[in-house]
């Protein structure tokens, strides 16, 4: 018993230990990092100060060099008067200087600094002054009392050479208060050194320089001074001490909380993936699913010419290898286009007639079907619970989703097992994230092989396959979550290696009837008609242009809606067939103008995206590409005027004569 709660112990302390040292060392660096960036922050700004209080310094001395006192030797009495009031306005002088180019003192105003008619204190400084012939300010002196002073030179320069030097001693104390001028954090030191090295620090105590952790140092404009914040060793002490508290009492209280700290956060962790892969799911569903409908979109463009080509071929021609050429290529363009019409159930862009499907008629209608499609070693079980409600969902689509389902349950089943399929209510977990609250859910589970978290993950992706080449599309399972998400529901998949699989499509209750409109008997013809046809593909364009002339029309074409205006504001037509997307206007502004300018005019419109038709109303009929010419044919017959004689009883394109369309 003592060793578990040690081991739990342990357990416990070591990851807290393990973060609190962790957040310290961090915790420290940060610190380190922020006093450093302070402390070149405060040196910049008091240097930047500094250098506009000399320079105004620079500039009076300037202005005293250039007086006209010095114009013709020394007028002392002018000299003394202008000092005067120079060192009375700038508290800071302590004395105004004029000396000789070699450094003997003139005239001290108001009294001498030193003795009278000595030496200048820093020669260097204006050593410099009179070789460059430019102003220059000198090193911080101590004086005899203790006093710190500098000077500020000027040369005064007659006849191109520097015959005189003007200085201002100025009392280097005066400087502290701009050293002062930025609070320091408690401890830190800022300090002015000049060129020689002599420092003017605040505050005065020195700490000594093994206590400095860090420092900063920035130059003073215009001059070879430069100013240096310290920041002491012990600033670091107060962050230590707290962390080490932290580290302490989160070591006290994990003892106490581990267990249960851990179980929450597990749980936690779990639904937050759950959550995250769920959205990064269907954020690259969303992708997929635009990626795949502009596939399909260029693909029913393509297929269109193809699958009434062979359409035509096959019904005109006497030559029976022709005919027999020409139906293989209509077989292909056909299972081109039912391959389409899976990658547009994907992208939740096919057109569907939902309807109200009884689930115990729809499984008892496909139970032989279903047989058929199974092995003999396959066992099959189908349960539904009575008084269910009937789902709203296209009743062709929802059976080849099954069947789908089936096949690939059986595909997972090669040496046999055990399928079955079921129908129930569906359970507050699978309708999460579902707009409706009563919903259906028909599983189909299987004993099989089952799939790898990698391969459940990827299962409904367009093409994505586990079966041999030749074996299958990659298309099933991704038209079933096509068909489930456009009805308003979706697919649950679980799974695991060895445990089998379980399919389910929830889909919503409902007792709509069927948007879809009775079909035309193949006995219904067409009309001699004037027909406008509108497409920008020219390959559909003489598609479509095959068929109707030779279905007896007499057509006109137009390449854009532009073109079909201009045509129809000269002429007359009993129909007109547009596509919808093309460029600058589409199919629907089209029609928008037909409305508004010739309102009996019937229209078909020919898409790709048979449910994408923005600004196109539901009375206008559709024809989804790619269509053949029977396809073409049942579009035109009982065709109907869009505007506001409409509600004619008569279809325009009906008649009792026959059609060579859709032989």
């Amino acid at each position: 018993m003592r060793r578990p709660l040690s081991l739990l112990l342990l357990a416990g302390l070591l990851p807290v230990v393990a973060l609190g040292g962790t957040f310290a060392a961090l915790s420290l660096r940060d610190e380190r990092r922020a006093m450093a960036r302070e402390a070149q922050l405060d040196a910049h700004f008091t240097g930047a100060l500094l250098g506009v209080k000399l320079e105004a310094g620079l500039q009076a001395v300037e202005m005293i060099a250039q007086s006209p006192a010095f114009d013709d030797g020394i007028d002392t009495e002018r000299f003394r008067v202008l000092a005067q009031r120079l060192v009375a306005n700038r508290l800071e002088w302590r004395a105004l200087s004029l000396a000789r180019p070699d450094g003997i003192r003139l005239i001290d105003v108001p009294r001498p600094i030193g003795r009278p008619n000595g030496p200048v204190v820093d020669p260097g400084s204006l050593r410099r002054v009179v070789e460059t012939g430019r102003p220059a300010i000198g090193d911080i002196l101590k004086g005899p009392r203790g006093g710190q002073a500098f000077a500020i030179r000027a040369p005064i320069v007659r006849g191109g050479e520097v015959v005189y030097v003007a200085s201002a001693i100025v009392r280097a104390d005066e400087l502290k208060a701009l050293l002062e001028f930025r609070s320091l954090p408690r401890g830190w030191r800022i300090s002015l050194i000049d060129g020689a090295g002599n420092e003017l620090t605040v505050p005065e105590v020195d700490t000594g320089r093994h206590g400095v952790a860090t420092e900063a140092s920035a130059p003073v404009p215009g001059t070879t001074w430069s100013v240096r914040v310290d920041a002491p060793t012990r600033s670091f002490a107060a962050p230590t001490e707290n962390a080490a508290l932290v580290i302490v009492a989160a070591a006290i209280a994990s003892i106490l909380l581990v267990v249960a700290l851990a179980r929450i956060l597990a749980a936690e962790m779990r639904q937050s993936r759950d959550r995250d892969r769920q959205q990064l799911q269907g954020q690259r569903m969303e992708a997929l699913g635009h990626l795949t409908g502009g596939v399909a979109h260029d693909f029913n463009n393509l297929l269109t010419p193809i699958l009434a080509g062979f359409d035509l071929i096959a019904h005109k021609t006497e030559d029976e290898k022709l005919r027999r050429f020409a139906n293989a290529g209509l077989m292909s363009a056909n299972r081109a286009k039912s391959l389409v019409e899976r990658l547009l159930a994907f992208s939740r862009q096919q057109s569907l007639r939902p309807v109200a499907v009884d689930v115990g008629s729809l499984f008892e209608g496909m139970t032989e079907l279903i047989k058929g499609s199974l092995t003999a070693a396959v066992d099959l079980s189908i349960e539904v619970k009575p008084g269910l409600c009937p789902v709203l969902a296209d009743k062709a689509q929802l059976e080849l989703a099954i069947l789908n389902l089936v096949i690939n349950a059986r595909d997972a089943m090669p040496d046999g097992g055990t399928l079955t399929i079921t129908a129930k209510e569906a359970s507050a977990a699978e309708r999460a994230g579902l707009k409706r609250t009563a919903y259906v859910t028909l599983t189909v589970a299987d004993t099989g092989e089952g799939m790898s978290e990698e391969v459940l993950r990827r299962a409904i992706d367009p093409f994505y396959t586990t079966k041999p080449v030749g074996k299958g599309t990659g298309l099933g399972l991704s038209m079933v979550h096509g068909f489930a998400a456009q009805s308003d529901g979706a697919l649950r998949l679980t799974s695991a290696p060895q445990a089998g699989t379980c399919a389910s499509i929830v889909l919503p209750c409902g007792f709509e009837t069927s948007t879809e409109q009775a079909t035309l008997g193949d006995g219904a013809s067409l009309a001699k008609w004037r027909v406008l046809l509108v497409d920008d593909d020219e390959a559909v364009r003489s598609a479509a242009l095959a068929m109707l002339e030779d279905a007896g029309q007499t057509v006109v074409t137009a390449s854009s809606v532009q073109e079909a205006i201009d045509i129809l504001k000269g002429q007359s037509f009993d129909a007109v067939v547009t596509d919808y997307v093309m460029p600058g206007m589409n199919g629907g502004d089209l029609i928008a103008w037909l409305r508004s300018a010739r309102q009996d005019v019937p229209v078909l419109l020919m898409t790709g995206y048979a449910d994408f038709a923005e600004g196109v109303t539901a009375d206008v009929p559709r024809l989804m590409k790619p269509f053949g010419a029977a396809d073409l044919r049942k579009a035109m017959v009982g065709l109907r005027p869009i505007g506001r004689n409409a509600n004619r009883s008569a279809d325009i394109g009906e008649t009792t004569g026959p059609s060579s369309i859709g032989r």
